[in-house]
């Protein structure tokens, strides 16, 4: 018996039932380092971490991943340089994905920013027209949304909570790499629902658990310890359907992130690039180089289109209402 069956025998009696179905028979995926047990529900296969981590080992993994034992190069402290550095690169991937959600909603109006960071999204809905409104957990993001960004429609708070708006008020709610974070997605998408008008858009971007394909547990997605739920097409949308949500749109993309590249490596983190113009141009010439030569460059687009790329990207509108 393997460790990972070892643990699975171990939890029999912590487990919980399946988030989406209620199911309580499941196949054991990875037993990680921390020994917490990722499972695959065997009804509606939904992936996710088995027994729930409480809300103070959540903590933990924010501290170990998002800190670190250098906070000066965690993530939490390079969250807001990147996006100053590369103004103008986030700012073209902001625009491009509103611009995708105003096909589907000509019409601006409100929208709600969930897990909202330093507001860097909402800032830029509001410069398209939008009344944008952000909600952040971390007081250190809110204050620099509001003092460094003028934006007081950004809110502390979470989904573990009541929502702080009254129902229907959004058109469209965004949830950037965040569902897979939160410990109950079927209530937080139910609070959503209320918050969102009849035929409004629910948009999620979250890491897809079909780009373990090749690489199985040792998958980029399930070394993140933060991650505590791994989404497929057909999961998330029995989910959604569960909380009164049709997808309308799904695309996946950036399969070469994570075909053949195994955990381990430090999540979050960026490499290092030089900072002198000679070491600059080699590093650049490096990365095409390797670029060139890597058959994923090519073929990476074929496993997006399969829906085998590193990301998902779902809008689905509100049909019905939840009780």
């Amino acid at each position: 018996m393997n460790s990972k069956d070892n643990v699975f025998q171990s939890t029999l009696s912590q487990r919980v039932p399946c988030e989406c179905c209620g199911n309580t028979q499941f196949h054991p995926i990875l037993c990680r380092e921390d020994n917490s047990l990722i499972v695959r529900c065997e009804h509606c296969h939904l992936e996710f971490v088995n027994p729930l981590p409480d809300p103070a080992t959540m903590q933990n993994f924010y501290l170990s991943e998002m800190v670190g034992e250098d906070p000066s190069q965690g993530y939490f402290s390079q969250y807001i340089f990147e996006r100053q550095k590369r103004e103008e690169s986030f700012s073209k991937l902001y625009h491009s994905r509103l611009k995708l959600i105003e096909t589907f909603k000509p019409d601006k109006g409100n929208l709600l920013d969930l897990g909202c960071g330093a507001g860097f999204f909402v800032k830029n809905a509001l410069d398209r027209g939008w009344k944008g409104h952000g909600l952040e957990m971390l007081p250190e993001y809110v204050k620099y949304a509001q003092e460094n960004l003028g934006l007081h429609q950004v809110h502390q708070g979470s989904l573990d909570n009541s929502l702080p708006f009254q129902p229907e008020t959004f058109d469209v709610v965004t949830m950037w790499d965040l569902i897979e974070h939160l410990r109950h997605p079927l209530a937080c998408l139910e609070k959503i629902n209320r918050a969102t008008k009849p035929g409004g858009l629910l948009v999620i971007w979250t890491p897809n658990v079909k780009n373990s394909i090749f690489v199985k547990e040792q998958w980029l997605g399930y070394g993140i310890k933060q991650h505590i739920y791994f989404f497929s097409r057909n999961s998330l949308e029995q989910l959604l359907q569960k909380t009164g949500f049709k997808i309308d749109y799904i695309k996946t993309n950036k399969a070469k992130k994570g075909l053949f590249n195994r955990s381990g490596t430090q999540p979050f983190r960026e490499g290092n690039k030089p900072e002198d113009k000679l070491g600059k141009l080699w590093f650049s010439v490096k990365r095409d180089l390797k670029n060139t030569v890597s058959p994923l460059t090519y073929f990476g687009p074929l496993f997006d289109l399969a829906g085998y790329g590193f990301n998902l990207f779902i809008i689905a509108s509100k049909t019905s209402e939840v009780a």
